[in-house]
Formats: C-alpha cells, structure tokens, sequence
C-alpha cells in the first residue's frame, strides 16, 4: 500500500478550477493512450478524404482551385454528424452509469468536470478530424490536382471548420447537461443541422447568422462557403454568421455550466 500511494499525487486546486488538470488529463487519455485516436482518422479519412482523392483523380486534367470546395463540403457535412455522435454521451452516459456522481464526490467542482470535457474533445476532434483531415486534403490537393494553395488561407480555412464544429461540440454538450437520454441529445443537433439547409426558403435573412454557411454553401448557390472562400482565396463578404456562431458557442458552454451546478444527479 505504501508503494501504490508513494505513486499517486494529490492535486487539491482551489475555486471552480478545482479537479480540472485530473480530469483533463484523463479526457485525454481516453483520445491519445488507446486506439481512438488512430481509428478516428481513419474513420473520417474514409469519409472526407477517400471521396476528395477520387474527385482529385477522375479531374485531375482539369483540376482548378475550386476544386477544393468538395473537400470543404465534405468536412463540413461529416463534421457535425461526427462531433454530435462522438459527443452524445459525454455527459449523459456518465450520468446513467453514476460515474458523474461517483467522480464529483472527489474534489472535482462542476464546472471542472465541463470544461475538461469540452476541452478534451475538442482537442481530440481537432486533431483526429482538422489537423489530419487538413493534412491528407493539402497533399492530395499538392500532389494529385497539382494545386499548392497558400499556407495561411489554408489555415485559415480550417480555423472556420473548427468553430463549424464547436458550435455542435457545445450545443451537444448542453443538451447533455439538460437531458437524461441520448435520444434527444443527439436527434436536436441532427435535427437543426439539416433544417438550416431548407430554412432560408422562408427566410432569406437567416444565411446572415446560420453556422451552415461556415462550411457549406447554400443549395444551389455559386456562391463559396466562408472556409471555401478563404481556401481559394476569395473575399469574404461579412463575417457575421462566424460571429453569431462564436456567440452561440459561448452561450452554450455558459448554459451547460449554468445548468450542470444546479442539477441533481
């Protein structure tokens, strides 16, 4: 006994951070210690990048910048179904399980136990669905298209992708703190995500705040997607749906945090 807790270190923390460097270096661990990490890129490389590289050689005679748009609406249709799933039990899994219980009886504040779990996977999305993801498009891109698009447009581009996907990171994670049940959890995210695609038929004003057009154009439009638009080099022309998206994430972590420190578990 006296080997096994010489190994152990006692992190105490003090206020609302209490717990969070534990709880987050377990998070992590659950992405980059075991197999999920690996198994994610593949998954997401099968579903965004294997479409991209068939694109990239049935064109490659005709490849043109804007051929990257398949691989920005690609990502930005996988990249909300896949965050949603990944992100569905997060909370509410740990709550039927008494985990959650078991685990905020140790030094562990509420608001720890979201944010490490916010901050976790996000990071593992980011690396497992952007970093990589990005990597294989740029060299399909470089090397099969024969495109070499600047760096920092990139870049800039898949910044976008990762407030597309945060915006259904957080919202997930909300209902997660609201609900007991997966169901809704996941079907409200799923539900939203493809209304907005039918939405400004009714009401033309809702492209100016709706996340979609972060990553996917609209319908039929000519018009780029904002990550598009950046990727190819073109003009932006407002970024307010990027900052009511911005505005939304920020209320949905305020809300999740709000909601878990009040509820029974």
């Amino acid at each position: 006994m006296a080997i096994g807790n010489s190994k152990m270190q006692l992190e105490t923390g003090v206020g609302w951070v209490r717990g969070f460097n534990n709880m987050f270096k377990g998070e992590l661990k659950s992405w980059f210690r075991t197999r999920k990490w690996w198994t994610q890129i593949t998954i997401w490389a099968a579903a965004i990048n294997f479409i991209y590289l068939m694109v990239a050689i049935s064109e490659r005679d005709a490849a043109s910048s804007g051929q990257t748009m398949i691989f920005n609406i690609f990502l930005g249709l996988v990249g909300p179904i896949g965050a949603s799933i990944i992100m569905q039990n997060t909370v509410v899994g740990e709550k039927k399980a008494g985990t959650a219980a078991w685990v905020l009886s140790k030094p562990v504040t509420r608001i720890s136990f979201i944010l490490s779990k916010l901050t976790a996977n996000t990071l593992g999305l980011a690396v497992t669905m952007l970093i990589a993801q990005g990597l294989i498009a740029y060299l399909i891109t470089a090397f099969v298209m024969g495109i070499f698009i600047p760096v920092q447009g990139f870049l800039a581009a898949l910044g976008v992708h990762l407030i597309h996907i945060l915006f259904y990171v957080t919202l997930t994670l909300m209902l997660g703190t609201l609900f007991n049940h997966p169901a809704p959890v996941i079907g409200i995210p799923m539900a939203f995500f493809f209304f907005q695609s039918i939405l400004p038929n009714f009401y033309p004003s809702a492209l100016k705040v709706l996340p979609w057009v972060l990553a996917l154009p609209w319908n039929n439009s000519p018009d780029p997607s904002m990550a598009s638009a950046l990727m190819e080099g073109v003009s932006v022309p407002t970024m307010l749906p990027f900052c009511c998206t911005l505005l939304a994430i920020a209320v949905f972590v305020a809300a999740s945090m709000w909601i878990f420190t009040r509820q029974e578990l």
